[in-house]
């Protein structure tokens, strides 16, 4: 290991280690339960020579109960630290849960990287839209269908209005009325088309959470798979003269 290579652990291992308490969120993209998860940074530990260390995440939850994980399984980790978030690809080393905090043992593939805060700042909007189902998570369907005993209906592919109550760069919420709340499924995939500043664009977005009210209208945040250079800066401007407006107000 060379000195700088050496300076470059300890830095990290030192922020790090600053980090322990920090809010967290885990990003699974595969699998069954893929969707973005809470969680914390309560423990770190020392790793071996040539490795990096150890983070002892609080193992997140899905409907009340621990979520199903397993080892070698890969992830995003994003921390909340004072005025930034920092954040890196990462893997499961082992859970531990016959413990008071149950722990998701994870080891970093890249050393942390700041974040500007701004990315994942949400500003309200009350922007008109319209989605268009592209597909459906066919291991969440077919769990789904193990659980209720029964398949669940397909929803039909065609265009439905949502109201987006607020919007970040990493994504936005929606407001669904009843009539149209079917057409929405959690973990599928949609075509979100939208105006921000008098500019119409289509983003790709996955459903990772979805609640109806006792109006049967149903909340939704949608994540975005990506953003286009333009779209980002343009969005960003949109956030940014949103904030403004509210501090003004």
């Amino acid at each position: 290991m060379t000195m700088a290579t050496e300076q470059d652990h300890d830095k990290n291992l030192k922020l790090i280690n600053s980090l322990i308490g920090a809010k967290a969120e885990l990003t699974f993209s595969t699998g069954l339960y893929k969707g973005k998860y809470a969680s914390r940074l309560e423990d770190v530990k020392s790793a071996k020579e040539d490795e990096g260390p150890l983070l002892g995440m609080a193992h997140p939850m899905f409907k009340g109960a621990l979520l199903p994980v397993a080892r070698s399984l890969e992830l995003s980790l994003r921390l909340e630290g004072n005025a930034c978030f920092y954040q890196s690809p990462a893997e499961i080393v082992r859970t531990v849960v016959n413990v008071p905090i149950p722990l998701v043992w994870l080891r970093l593939d890249a050393p942390l990287e700041r974040v500007q805060r701004r990315m994942f700042v949400r500003v309200p909007c009350g922007i008109k839209a319209r989605a268009y189902l592209l597909e459906v998570n066919s291991e969440y369907e077919a769990a789904e269908a193990e659980r209720r005993g029964a398949p669940l209906p397909t929803p039909p592919q065609a265009w439905f209005p949502l109201l987006l109550n607020d919007i970040s760069l990493g994504g936005v919420g929606a407001l669904i009325q009843k009539e149209q709340a079917d057409m929405c499924r959690l973990k599928a995939r949609y075509l979100l088309q939208m105006a921000v500043s008098g500019t119409e664009f289509f983003v790709i977005c996955d459903v990772v959470t979805a609640q109806k009210d006792e109006a049967g209208r149903l909340s939704a945040g949608l994540s975005y798979e990506g953003l286009p250079a333009f779209t980002e800066k343009l969005m960003g401007a949109f956030i940014r003269q949103q904030e403004l407006n509210g501090r003004g107000s």
